[in-house]
Formats: structure tokens, C-alpha cells, sequence
């Protein structure tokens, strides 16, 4: 028998909604677990399988190990017109987007150019929801993420 025999399609509507029961169960208040949820079926959506319901697991198990934290407020503060500082509260980077976003737009808007930078929080994704959402209010956008170095250097 074939791995895929016991394989289960599921439609993005019962992603959802797995997902949010799943996030809240494990310790996310109700934004952060509609945001995560929003990301993982954004995901599934697109194509991105591997920042879809494959992180599930990894989501829940941070929130238990209480690396994560699942009532996270993350706050927005300006260093200047055009520079957003945003800290995650130790929570999961979709709802400190989704408070961003709008906030970096307004000033690319106004200024002509614009940075969000985000601190303290965990996961940002597929690195394409952000600039997706840029993208729907008319301007560009780049992301980029920190990360220790793990590809061998060619050679």
C-alpha cells in the first residue's frame, strides 16, 4: 500500500477551519490564531505547501514549548516619517504584519519610500504574503529576514 492511499484532501474552507480550532487550542488567543490561520490557507492557496498545513505541527509545538507566544500584542512605534519600528511580543510574525502593513503603506504613501522593521516575534513565512499585500494597495515592496547561515558556500 502506497503512502498516499491514507492521503486527505481537504478544501481551504476546512483548513480554516482545522487551523484556527488548532491554533486556539494550543494557546493562541483569537487574533493571533486568525492571522496564522489566514497565512497557512494563503498558503495552501498559492501553492506554498511548505508554509501551508506542513507547518502546522511546527506552530503547535512552539506554542507548547512556550517559545511562541500566542497572546502576542504587537505594538507599532515610529522612528521617523518613513521608518516603522514594530515589536512582535515574542509572538508569531502574521499578526504583527498584518498590523504593519498598513502603517508601512500609509508612509511609503507620504514619504515616497518606506521601511517595517520587525523585532521579537517567530516564523515569518514564505516571505510573499507581505509584499502581496503591498502590492493590492499599488506600490512595490521587498522583504527580507535574518537568518543564521545555512547554505554551504560554493566551492
Amino acid at each position: 500500500m502506497s503512502r498516499l492511499a491514507n492521503h486527505t484532501s481537504l478544501s481551504l474552507d476546512e483548513i480554516e477551519a482545522l487551523a484556527e480550532r488548532v491554533f486556539v487550542a494550543n494557546g493562541c488567543d483569537a487574533a493571533n490564531a486568525a492571522a496564522l490561520t489566514r497565512t497557512v490557507v494563503a498558503a495552501e492557496r498559492d501553492g506554498s505547501r511548505s508554509h501551508g498545513t506542513f507547518r502546522i505541527p511546527g506552530y503547535v509545538a512552539s506554542l507548547r514549548s512556550g517559545k511562541v507566544n500566542g497572546q502576542a500584542n504587537p505594538t507599532i512605534e515610529r522612528a521617523t516619517d518613513a521608518a516603522i519600528l514594530l515589536d512582535g511580543d515574542r509572538g508569531f510574525a502574521p499578526l504583527a504584519l498584518e498590523r504593519g502593513i498598513p502603517v508601512l503603506a500609509d508612509a511609503a504613501r507620504s514619504c515616497g519610500i518606506a521601511i517595517l522593521s520587525i523585532q521579537s516575534s517567530y516564523h515569518f513565512a514564505a516571505l510573499w504574503h507581505e509584499t502581496e499585500a503591498l502590492a493590492e494597495r499599488g506600490l512595490i515592496g521587498l522583504a527580507c529576514v535574518n537568518s543564521p547561515a545555512v547554505v554551504a558556500p560554493f566551492g
